[in-house]
């Protein structure tokens, strides 16, 4: 390697570090050009600008991505998730570094070489392949993926507060996240097709046809009053059903935690039902 190509790619990898620490407002030319062991002048007589700076670092971070993790060959919505899931958690710079884009710049997403919007434009067009979706539907798709996998790496926060001490088994926030995706995907296109207006207009049924059709529901066809009494009473069988449920599991959680269970353990089990603050709650009433 050329000693000018050695110190260029002396440049990015500290300019990377500096960047993902401190942001793009935070990060200091004079701190990459000392990690690096160059003068300043020459990071300005390569890049020209710490902004454009950061777009390479940025654009460079995200091609290192692709080439490991290859995620447009992914035909399963699991792995998908899964794959994302591990880079980030391996691999956090890209993921600091499109938080500090979005914090510093909103939605303008620097481009060098039209490659960012040639990427993200394949991207869509092989999610429509990739997992057999509507075209209409394809970048919520991706971004409901992608944020499954990356949310409670960047926020780890919120990770704590809402799973507490199985905040640090990622392994398993790692199955839960690729069997949900895979279950979300298998109910996904039956979701969409109930909300598609029909192609045509439905012609009046003969005789015959209406012998077969099903009843209408008694619901849709009480007056406006009625309907609302008979909802209002559904909800509230449902709620005083939800309240002695909730009885139950209260009392089956101190009695197993005087048996021994702890309460963190009670919490993991009933994780997606009680929050552990209201685990911890309950077993202390």
């Amino acid at each position: 390697m050329k000693r000018s190509d050695a110190t260029k790619q002396a440049l990015l990898r500290a300019a990377r570090d500096e960047f993902a620490e401190y942001g793009l407002a935070g990060a200091r030319v004079d701190r990459i050009a000392e990690a690096a062991g160059v003068n300043k002048e020459r990071i300005y007589g390569l890049f020209g600008s710490k902004d454009k700076l950061f777009d390479v670092i940025l654009i460079d971070t995200m091609r290192e991505f692709l080439d490991v993790v290859q995620p447009l060959t992914e035909t399963d919505p699991g792995r998908y998730v899964a794959k994302l899931f591990d880079y980030h958690n391996h691999n956090p710079q890209l993921l600091r570094l499109l938080l500090w884009e979005g914090l510093h710049r909103g939605v303008d997403a620097h481009d060098i070489d039209g490659w960012r919007a040639q990427h993200y434009e394949q991207k869509f067009d092989r999610a429509i392949d990739q997992f057999g979706v509507d075209a209409r539907f394809a970048g919520h798709l991706l971004l409901a993926l992608c944020g499954m996998s990356n949310w409670s790496l960047a926020v780890p926060q919120t990770t704590r507060l809402l799973l507490g001490d199985a905040a640090e088994d990622r392994d398993a926030t790692r199955e839960f996240m690729q069997e949900f995706a895979r279950a979300a995907m298998q109910n996904f296109p039956r979701a969409y097709q109930r909300r598609e207006p029909a192609a045509e207009p439905v012609n009046a049924l003969t005789t015959e046809e209406r012998g077969d059709a099903p009843e209408p529901d008694p619901d849709t066809t009480l007056d406006p009053d009625a309907a609302v009494d008979r909802a209002a009473q559904r909800l509230r069988a449902a709620q005083a059903a939800a309240e002695a449920a909730r009885d139950e599991l209260a009392a089956a959680l101190r009695d197993a935690h005087a048996t021994g269970a702890s309460a963190n353990q009670l919490a993991r089990r009933v994780s997606g039902t009680l929050s552990r603050p209201v685990v911890l709650k309950l077993l202390a009433d």
